[in-house]
């Protein structure tokens, strides 16, 4: 029975619904298979390729299965959207089994790359598979719902509205309801919401019914076969263009993080405007598909229109950087304003060619022309093929392109081959006559791409815009602060784009990943120094240790210095490990130095799978904000570190007080103190370094002095000029435990994973507040909250000449930062206690 029109507003209203729900699922369970395997690209990609293949498959089982089961689609709709809604039900509590099989596996099996992989691979499958399967199911079932002879036009406005509510979905997850609900409850939102849309749709289906006794006009022999003559070309055409499709995505959203940052606001961004334009060009399809349209003829111009887009716009996606720094300029520091504006940035980029390919998947469903009993058939067998190929251009993008060949040339490999997909459709389906007028306009393309030199600005590319906006306007503009830099190299991979940058008189490198400086021999060398010495200096034998990303490897230099056995580093960008060459001079090769032990993983998954303990385990990450290193500073990560350290065992925080609200930094602070409540607390420049343990932390001066005084740490401290315990102590102590929870406060709220407050906060990061406003506001609230604390040393000295010698020490690094009063104080009780000993000789 046909859906009589205000019926039909209803289901078109719970086919958008649908989709939201959707995409808040994906968005929530990617996030949480990121936390048990990692945020990798290997990893990252397994996830989307499993939920795009669970879609894949239940496309094309309930596409078939409608051929003989079209008595009531609706009511099977229905029953799809409460079998997705059980297995999202199920979802967390299943992950946590998962996880701990996981982790059994991972620590029984060797430590093989294909097995870790296909362990992954395995536990993907087992959570992904059931949900989206039955999410699969709703297109071609819906569009059996609505089928007609001819309803190319139909599929296409369903496809348009699923796909509109998956971008609401994805837009709606990132900005809105994960930063307001968390986690867990969003996934508890969705699936009242899933259930809602099951009941209303069980309603509609007694309506929609057939009417008793009224018997199906089809046969239910089959009476369509796809035609290997006809269809078959159309069904490799569509997989082959989801391929390009997708790759494209991969390729664009790499460009596009080098001008929006790697944060959730700027996936969810990119996401969204993808999906807008598939849903527009399938919208536009529906809206102007007509009974004399030549399907194929479409079909191919589509093909070919979306190669020549992405061959022709590619070259000149370094621009971007300057359009971006303007919007940024234009928005000052209002953060929707930005986002809007960044919207449309990305939509003038994306919009063409995801509208064409928008078009091409009703349009593919036409040319089979299935009839009114196969549609769902049809529909499945074409998001079969579209879904298939999407996982293969996903996969062969970050994974192959990319690390051979660069975004550019990839860009113009897939739009190359794209194009000569579209000219073979067009002699395949002999429609000569348009080839001959698009000939000039694609050769002149090809020409002009292919053999002009173009090739992007690398300084404009890796700019950063996304975070120094503010300073290249207040420097006279990007090109203007960028002219005393010189790139030495720039390393594209499949995980991150890495520029390696050196000043204009040699004396100063420093590297980006996508865009963000990340480490360097400049200013921050300080603190990627003491990062790594303060807690192995709390630590009276720190045997065993683990540092959390490589950077520089300035952080690891002189570690071994201390008695130390072996040193784990996890880093897990390739890139990074790469751009290390370049600093080799500044970390004096540390690399190589047998103590050390360079592991690339993902950190948090290293400390999940592994059951190695450590003496010390430093997390060097200091932008809580940004994906990936979010998931270090949360509470279940803190607990986490807490299972892998030894008795006594530190633990070492960076964090950065210049992009940080100080609210934040007092979330960001109170959640380390729940795990490890004994905390002192040092500054370097814009940095805090925390030094944590869940029994108190002190510093034993004498062994301080001993390992000082060895010729290899005592160079790598005299590099950021210290020469003793006393100048370490008086530059950089700031207080302890009791000081800092003032300013942080006790219980919760915490940043955890379910709550990911800091991960969200990039928002703030606007104008003026990354010119020194927050860490202004930063510095003065922490000093606002200290109150009288003692110096974290004890063992100044076994005798009183050694006593003497320390208080001495103290006063010289007091002084030499300016601080009088202090420095007076030490000098006094020296002088007392060499009269004392002088007295104590005289006597004898």
């Amino acid at each position: 029975m046909e859906p009589r029109p205000c019926q039909k507003a209803v289901i078109y209203l719970i086919f958008v619904l649908s989709g939201f729900c959707a995409l808040v699922f994906e968005v929530l369970w990617s996030k949480y298979l990121a936390l048990t395997f990692g945020t990798t690209i290997g990893a990252v990609s397994i996830v989307t390729a499993t939920f795009m293949a669970g879609l894949a498959l239940g496309s094309y089982i309930f596409g078939r299965y409608t051929v003989d089961h079209d008595a009531n689609p609706l009511r099977l709709y229905a029953w799809l959207e409460v079998g997705v809604a059980v297995t999202a039900l199920l979802f967390a509590p299943t992950l946590v089994m998962v996880e701990r099989i996981y982790v059994f596996w991972t620590h029984i099996l060797p430590q093989a790359p294909w097995l870790t992989t296909s362990v992954n691979i395995l536990f993907c499958a087992m959570l992904l598979l059931p949900p989206t399967i039955f999410m699969g199911g709703t297109l071609p079932v819906m569009c059996r719902l609505f089928a007609r002879r001819k309803c190319g036009g139909q599929i296409g406005r369903l496809y348009a509205l699923n796909t509109l509510g998956a971008t609401l979905g994805a837009f709606a997850a990132a900005f809105m309801l994960i930063p307001a609900l968390g986690l867990s409850r969003t996934g508890y939102l969705a699936v009242a919401l899933n259930l809602a849309i099951a009941g209303g749709a069980f309603i509609l289906s007694r309506r929609c019914a057939a009417a008793p006794g009224e018997k199906p006009a089809t046969p239910r022999h089959r009476d369509w076969f796809p035609d290997p003559r006809t269809h078959r070309p159309v069904l490799i055409a569509v997989g082959l263009v989801g391929f390009f499709t997708l790759a494209y995505q991969i390729l664009w959203t790499r460009v596009l993080m080098l001008f929006l940052g790697n944060t959730v606001y700027a996936f969810a961004l990119m996401l969204s405007t993808y999906l807008v334009g598939v849903a527009l060009g399938a919208a536009l399809y529906a809206r102007l598909v007509h009974p004399a349209l030549n399907e194929r003829r479409l079909f191919c111009l589509l093909t070919l229109l979306i190669g020549l887009v992405v061959l022709a716009s590619a070259p000149f996606y370094d621009q971007l950087a300057l359009v971006f720094q303007f919007a940024h300029d234009a928005s000052g520091d209002r953060w929707w304003h930005l986002s809007l504006l960044s919207y449309l940035i990305v939509f003038a980029v994306l919009g063409l060619p995801t509208l064409l390919s928008g078009a091409l998947i009703p349009a593919a469903f036409a040319i089979l022309d299935p009839g009114q009993r196969h549609t769902g058939e049809g529909i499945g067998l074409v998001v079969l093929h579209d879904t298939l190929g999407s996982v293969l251009g996903a996969l062969a993008a970050g994974f192959v392109l990319l690390p051979l060949l660069g975004p550019l040339d990839s860009f113009r490999l897939l739009a190359v081959a794209n194009l000569i997909l579209g000219v073979w459709l067009f002699y395949h389906f002999r429609l000569d006559r348009p080839l001959a007028r698009l000939l000039p306009i694609t050769a002149a393309v090809l020409a002009a791409v292919l053999f002009l030199p173009l090739q992007w600005d690398a300084k404009l590319m890796n700019s950063g815009v996304y975070v120094y906006a503010p300073k290249y306007r207040a420097l006279g503009g990007m090109q203007v602060a960028m002219a005393d830099e010189n790139i030495l190299d720039v390393i594209k991979g499949r995980d991150a784009t890495v520029a390696v940058f050196e000043s204009a008189d040699g004396r100063m490198r420093f590297f980006t990943v996508n865009g963000k400086t990340d480490g360097g021999t400049g200013l921050d060398r300080h603190t990627q120094t003491l990062i790594g010495h303060l807690p192995l200096f709390a630590h009276p034998e720190p045997r065993e240790v683990l540092v959390i990303g490589l950077g520089t490897g300035i952080t690891l230099q002189g570690l071994s210095a201390h008695p130390t056995e072996r040193i784990d580093c996890v880093e897990i960008s390739r890139e990074v490990v790469r751009a290390e060459q370049y600093f080799r001079e500044a970390n004096d090769n540390v690399l190589a130095d047998p103590k050390v032990r360079l592991l690339v993983q993902d950190g948090r998954n290293l400390l999940l799978t592994r059951d190695q303990s450590y003496d010390v385990i430093v997390s060097q990450p200091s932008n809580p904000w940004q994906s990936g290193n979010a998931n270090l500073f949360t509470l279940e990560f803190y607990r986490l570190a807490a299972e892998h350290l030894r008795e006594g065992g530190i633990f070492g925080q960076w964090l950065g007080l210049y992009d940080i609200t100080p609210d934040n930094l007092r979330l960001a602070v109170r959640t380390l103190m729940e795990v490890f409540p004994e905390v002192q607390v040092f500054h370097s420049g814009a940095d805090l370094i925390l030094i944590a343990s869940q029994q108190p932390v002190e510093f034993d001066y004498q062994a301080m002095a001993r390992r000082f005084a060895q010729p290899t740490l005592a160079a790598v401290m005299q590099a950021v000029d210290l020469a003793s315990p006393g100048e370490l102590i008086a530059g950089h102590y700031l207080y302890d435990g009791p000081s800092l929870r003032t300013f942080a406060g006790m219980g919760p709220p915490f940043n955890s994973d379910d709550r990911p407050v800091l991960e969200h906060a990039s928002r703030h990061n606007l104008g003026q507040n990354t010119l020194g406003e927050f860490q202004q506001a930063n510095m003065q609230a922490l000093l606002a909250a200290r109150g009288h604390s003692w110096l974290p040393l004890t063992n100044l000295g076994t005798g009183p000449r050694q006593f003497a010698a320390a208080l001495r020490d103290l006063g010289d690094g007091y002084a030499r930062v300016g601080m009088s009063a202090e420095a007076r104080n030490f000098y006094q009780r020296a002088a007392e206690v060499e009269r004392e000993l002088l007295t104590e000789g005289r006597g004898g």
